[in-house]
């Protein structure tokens, strides 16, 4: 028997399969692309918390190495808050990292009684009674645990900055399934780390209070679209706005629209349209120790953002990439709240980092008024183990919601490392000391 096809329905045919295939295609490509955003969302978020972690880890180490050099009560007690703070904002990115529960709850065991102990021992001195021996030896040892955790998820860090360790990870969470990573390993070897951790003997509850701010900047700015903040991004980059992939939306204090290009990610305000941060992913290949040049690429950079005049306090450099900080001048004297970070890559001298937390949570309208103090009765606060080198107007942040004017001096420690404290112009309490720390890749505070 034989079949006879018309012509028109043969053709019918072909166009109706033509169709289907063009349709399944473009299904599995569109269905492609969102997985790519989500996944490229997730190892943000996961990027972020890990950041977050391994930097705390550090901050609590020299936080609590600090208390060797504390004068008064009240220095005691603002880093018992900082102690406080910074744990609680570790344990908040560790639950963040998808991490099996029993790594999670030994590293977050130390956390909390590291800020307990600290405090207990704060209550004690505001009783009249002096730090014992056994309680300097506590700090001591708890201090030297953190900077070894802080080291192996400075490791795990680095490892986890390239999105494509994150795979396994992503794969499993998309598929909901539970199982170990890389991440765990390491994580478990930050546990064990613990097995020297002190018994800690102390009176008082734990708390995990973390003091929340509202921006001003951004409550007196005025809310912009989608579209709007897609076209300043892409004038930031300078490329089109089409050109930019909406991500997602970040909620919380810095509400922002989180847009993806080529080599990375950039976020702009909801309200105000500020750029809140800039990633760029790439290899930095021979990378050159021209830090100056970085500093003035920097500068540059910042002076373009029509934000204000801005100082350069300190730089890192790292990978590659050099970090400078710069905090707002108000006539001569440093408002260190208001602080941007600037990344600098060592081999091209482009911009890959960007991020304006700092000035976008603090910046404000501020009149200071003439230090009720002289900076020769501030010296006098100043610990006689400290040297004092020089001398200068800075406005800093305190524990809470507000900013304390400060003299800042620049001093020598016992060891030969310079150390800044920085004494209230109005009330002579020793507010802040920072350990500054210097390497071959420039110097940061701690």
């Amino acid at each position: 028997m034989n079949f006879y096809i018309k012509k028109r329905c043969l053709v019918r045919i072909i166009s109706f399969a033509a169709t289907f295939v063009l349709v399944f295609a473009g299904s599995l490509i569109h269905t492609k692309c969102q997985t790519e955003f989500l996944k490229r969302k997730i190892i943000h978020k996961h990027q972020s918390a890990m950041e977050r972690l391994s930097s705390e880890m550090e901050n609590i180490s020299v936080t609590l190495g600090k208390t060797l050099y504390i004068g008064t009560a009240a220095t005691l007690t603002h880093l018992t808050n900082e102690l406080v703070l910074q744990a609680g904002t570790a344990s908040a990115a560790l639950a963040e990292l998808p991490v099996k529960h029993s790594s999670m709850q030994t590293v977050s065991r130390f956390l909390n009684q590291v800020s307990d102990y600290a405090f207990s021992i704060t209550q004690s001195v505001i009783k009249g009674q002096d730090i014992g021996e056994n309680e300097r030896a506590n700090l001591t040892k708890l201090s030297k645990i953190a900077k070894d955790l802080s080291l192996n998820l400075d490791e795990a860090k680095t490892l986890y900055n390239n999105a494509e360790n994150w795979n396994d990870s992503i794969e499993n969470e998309l598929n909901d399934i539970a199982s170990s990573s890389n991440l765990d390993a390491y994580l478990d070897d930050t546990a064990e780390a613990l097995s020297d951790y002190p018994t800690l003997i102390y009176d008082g509850p734990f708390s995990d209070h973390i003091l929340e701010k509202e921006s001003i900047l951004l409550k007196s700015a005025k809310e912009i679209s989608e579209a709007k903040a897609k076209e300043i991004a892409a004038k930031r980059l300078g490329t089109k706005a089409e050109k930019l992939t909406k991500i997602s939306e970040e909620s919380g204090k810095i509400a922002a629209f989180v847009f993806g290009f080529e080599d990375g990610t950039i976020a702009v305000t909801k309200r105000g349209g500020f750029i809140s941060f800039l990633r760029k992913e790439r290899d930095i290949k021979n990378p050159s120790a021209d830090y100056k040049r970085a500093v003035e690429t920097a500068k540059e950079y910042v002076n373009s953002l029509s934000l204000g005049k801005f100082k350069e306090s300190y730089y890192f450099a790292d990978e590659g990439m050099c970090v400078i900080n710069f905090s707002l001048l108000q006539g001569s004297t440093v408002c260190y709240s208001d602080l941007i970070k600037v990344g600098v890559a060592l081999d091209t001298f482009e911009i890959v980092f960007y991020e304006a937390s700092g000035y976008i949570m603090n910046h404000k309208p501020r009149t200071l008024k003439v230090p009720v103090h002289t900076k020769e009765e501030a010296k006098k606060v100043i610990s006689p183990h400290l040297k004092i080198k020089s001398t200068s107007l800075a406005l800093i942040p305190s524990s809470g919601q507000n900013e304390l004017y400060c003299f800042e001096f620049l001093c020598e420690g016992e060891q030969k490392e310079e150390i800044l404290v920085y004494v209230n112009t109005e009330t002579l309490i020793e507010e802040q000391i920072f350990i500054l720390l210097k390497t071959d890749g420039g110097t940061l505070t701690k």
